[in-house]
């Protein structure tokens, strides 16, 4: 079970071996067994308890803290090094330059041709996208600017390759928006339209996510490749999920906003603040939340996509195993997630 708390001013309380969650508002109470708990997160001032604090690290369930505007805090989570001789790898790779580097170009390299297959997909399933005829000139740049990845010997390289590459992208992704919703770039800090709220939301939930997975493998989330320490974010985490953006949460907002599933008067502008920023209103929060649900845990098999033969999460457990094995092996033939 995986619980995602929304409501402000919830408090959880344990009481054997049940963690007891009132609501003051409705002046409710739900009980849910422990055992049957895999990850917790908090969006919103939610009041946990010692005991069950002390209940999440002793069964190593970790709780995310996420604000109401889709930033990360922080993980409870305890200190304890479950592998030594794998962090002592996994940091010697980072510390060698051209380790590290092949990593980095590894990970850009995936995430320019996920992005690209995404974008024929999507041309191939939504008839009559204006302009869509040009698409297959934006596809040649993209397999252009993929193939520049392995000519660079830097990461500063690296990363203006990458930011072309979404510069690219993200012109072309817009194009698959309807006639209610406007799209013209990536912001995130706020979000300034409706498509930008989504995805900062889907985004923090996939990085979640990818960070249980690494948690799970025992991989530091804050030794990197790519990502450089700005502070001390789990910078790990930020890279890995570059290569799943595309295929999970860009997809996401294409499918719900093309079948007319989101509606504009989901959401509201924030008036008090300076850029008026745009968030998803708090009554329609846990829908937003059950459909990333869905896009991570549940099979697909429709006219849209092509019926996934496992469940996403899987399929990003699977990639993130054969890392740890390039880590483990120090042989460093990881290829990185490019979709089938």
């Amino acid at each position: 079970m995986f619980l995602y708390l929304t409501t402000d001013w919830l408090t959880i309380n344990k009481k054997w071996w049940k963690f007891i969650i009132y609501d003051p508002h409705q002046d409710a109470t739900r009980q849910t067994p422990i055992s049957l708990i895999e990850w917790i997160v908090l969006i919103w001032n939610v009041q946990l308890t010692t005991q069950v604090m002390k209940s999440c690290l002793q069964a190593q369930i970790p709780v995310f803290f996420l604000s109401k505007k889709w930033s990360y805090f922080w993980k409870l989570d305890s200190i304890e090094v479950k592998n030594i001789e794998l962090m002592y790898k996994h940091i010697k790779a980072s510390l060698d330059k051209d380790i590290s580097l092949k990593y980095a170009k590894i990970i850009v390299e995936s995430k320019i041709e996920n992005s690209k297959v995404m974008l024929q997909r999507w041309r191939r399933f939504f008839v009559g996208i204006e302009n869509v005829s040009d698409l297959g000139v934006i596809i040649g740049k993209l397999k252009e600017i993929k193939n520049d990845v392995w000519k660079v010997d830097n990461i500063d390289s690296l990363r203006w390759i990458e930011w072309n590459a979404a510069k690219v992208y993200y012109k072309w992704f817009s194009y698959f928006m309807n006639n209610w919703f406007e799209f013209k770039w990536r912001n995130k800090r706020p979000p300034r339209d409706e498509v930008n709220s989504m995805l900062s939301l889907w985004y923090t939930l996939l990085a979640q996510t990818v960070q249980m997975i690494l948690d799970i493998q025992w991989i530091n989330t804050q030794i990197w490749f790519y990502h450089q320490p700005k502070d001390l974010r789990t910078l790990l985490v930020l890279d890995m999920m570059e290569m799943f953006r595309a295929w999970i949460v860009d997809d996401l907002v294409v499918k719900l906003i093309r079948r007319n599933k989101i509606t504009k008067d989901q959401f509201l502008i924030d008036d008090e603040e300076e850029k008026r920023p745009v968030y998803i209103k708090d009554e329609w929060l846990k829908l937003f939340l059950w459909e990333y649900y869905k896009a991570i845990f549940k099979k697909w098999n429709d006219e849209f996509e092509i019926e996934n033969k496992f469940l996403k999460l899987k399929i990003i457990e699977k990639n993130i195993e054969t890392f740890k094995q390039s880590l483990s092996t120090w042989n460093f033939d990881y290829e990185g997630f490019k979709i089938k």
